[in-house]
């Protein structure tokens, strides 16, 4: 068997679907389990990111033998900031798990997981209540920005799970 014709037979199941016609879901439905999926991207990315920052400053306290007084709030803030994002990453990748499943029982099941990751609200002005409202900032630009790949490599055609995506750990 070629490339080619292995790459025609791994393609043909999503050809078909594709052509498959209407599958029965509503346009609501459709547009809830694209935002979930959408939600669960930008959110991946926001931890992604936080973990970087947080994996540069161990970097130079690691350089200069600890954290630095001078830099004390900065390091805490950050890995605040990391664990509210992978907190909300949590929550919305299980969300998107459940706008996904393929059953109710799935579905239930991956939304009572979600709600695990419910945050309290936090005081304004507090460490973890800026972390909060800096998170959501970032959160809603993210998904605001037409040209992010969140918001355009996910389509509305429905797609398969990945394998583990959403399971229990």
């Amino acid at each position: 068997m070629t490339l080619r014709t292995a790459a025609v037979l791994l393609a043909l199941p999503a050809l078909l679907a594709a052509c498959g016609g209407d599958s029965g879901e509503s346009p609501q439905r459709r547009a809830s389990r694209v935002a979930a999926a959408r939600n669960a991207c930008v959110a991946e990315e926001l931890t992604i990111r936080a973990r970087e920052n947080l994996a540069s400053l161990d970097t130079l306290a690691a350089a200069s033998g600890g954290v630095a007084p001078g830099i004390r709030a900065v390091y805490e803030y950050a890995a605040v900031y990391r664990n509210y994002a992978e907190n909300r990453n949590s929550a919305l990748a299980y969300v998107d798990s459940a706008m996904s499943a393929r059953t109710p029982d799935d579905s239930t099941r991956h939304m009572q997981r979600a709600a695990q990751f419910v945050v309290r609200p936090a005081e304004p002005g507090t460490v973890d209540g800026n972390v909060a409202e800096e998170w959501q900032r970032s959160f809603a630009g993210t998904r605001a920005n037409p040209a992010h790949y969140c918001n355009t490599s996910i389509t509305d055609e429905p797609r398969q799970e990945e394998n583990g995506k959403g399971e229990d750990a």
